[in-house]
């Protein structure tokens, strides 16, 4: 056999070697789009309830930010509230001056953001494992094929249709999960650079 054909063979077997782990990296896609659908499901539904019941305005008019007790921060969204949780815990620290403020800020919407880490990988990630798992049986189907095996070949390629569905399917699915997700990214955000200049409108009164 020539150098050329040993090394186009182990390539082909190279490719029947990541059979396996792509099929697996696909079902955790599939797991992961699952459980991120049932985050942004309920997302939805408190972003919803907190329309109806809550009001940062009117919140902020009822007292001040950084002396907000127990009962009011339980008014506040998750997201809100862990935000001046962080900004009462830096006051009390005494480092909320000299930039500490945008400090905790920018660390909470760092955090936000990375709630979305996994979403957003999966719109690229799936599609493409999902063409990987396309490819890679193709050319098993294609060497039965030659061999005259027409029932291994059919085999082969209902799994690289099927990956490419299931590859497509994850990252179209992830995408609108990163779009719900993000509006509410947005709200919070928005939310959260509020309270910080109401909290840095009250730190320059004192």
């Amino acid at each position: 056999m020539s150098l050329l054909g040993i090394l186009e063979n182990g390539l082909f077997a190279v490719g029947q070697v990541l059979r396996f782990p792509v099929m697996v990296a696909l079902w955790l896609c599939v797991i992961a789009v699952a459980y991120h659908v049932g985050l942004a499901g309920a997302d939805v539904v408190r972003r919803m309830a907190a329309a109806r019941s809550f009001d940062v305005k009117r919140w902020v008019n009822s007292g001040a930010v950084l002396g907000a007790d127990a009962e009011r921060l339980s008014a506040l969204p998750a997201p809100l509230r862990r935000f001046v949780d962080g900004v009462q815990a830096q006051g009390r620290a005494g480092s909320l001056l000299h930039g500490g403020l945008e400090n905790v800020l920018a660390e909470h919407e760092e955090a936000a953001r990375h709630a979305l880490d996994v979403p957003r990988a999966l719109v690229k990630v799936a599609p493409s494992l999902g063409l990987l798992g396309t490819l890679i049986p193709m050319g098993a189907s294609l060497a039965a094929m030659s061999g005259g095996d027409l029932n291994a070949m059919a085999a082969h390629m209902v799994v690289a249709f099927t990956t490419t569905i299931i590859g497509i399917a994850v990252g179209t699915v992830a995408y609108v999960v990163v779009s719900i997700r993000q509006a509410g990214l947005n709200v919070a955000v928005r939310q959260m650079r509020y309270l910080a200049e109401v909290i840095a409108a009250e730190m320059e009164s004192r």
